[in-house]
């Protein structure tokens, strides 16, 4: 599910900085969308203990899984969760152009 959500928060960061080009385009560059998704997300540590288990769900070890990493990149949450509302209230870096 964390695709549907950075691309609808992606879409968000287009509208609201993104500009017109040429005759009937409007748009931004995908680096600079992606910049501005990393810069705004918020950080989220791996869970503790790290190793997740499911055995009160009725799963097997096969479906353990380990969080590794850090806050700044982990296996679980990768460069964080995206946030929409930070993603159009944070100004563009001053050296970024659409």
């Amino acid at each position: 599910m964390a695709s549907p959500h950075a691309a609808g928060v992606a879409a968000l960061i287009v509208s609201r900085y993104g500009k017109t080009q040429g005759r009937a385009g409007f748009g931004m560059s995908p680096d600079l969308v992606e910049q501005h998704l990393y810069r705004t997300a918020a950080e989220h540590a791996c869970p503790e203990p790290r190793l997740q288990q499911y055995r009160n769900e009725g799963r097997d070890e096969t479906y353990d899984a380990y969080c590794a990493g850090g806050v700044n990149f982990n296996g679980f949450y990768g460069y964080g969760i995206v946030d929409a509302y930070a993603a159009v209230k944070t100004p563009l870096k001053s050296n970024a152009r659409p």
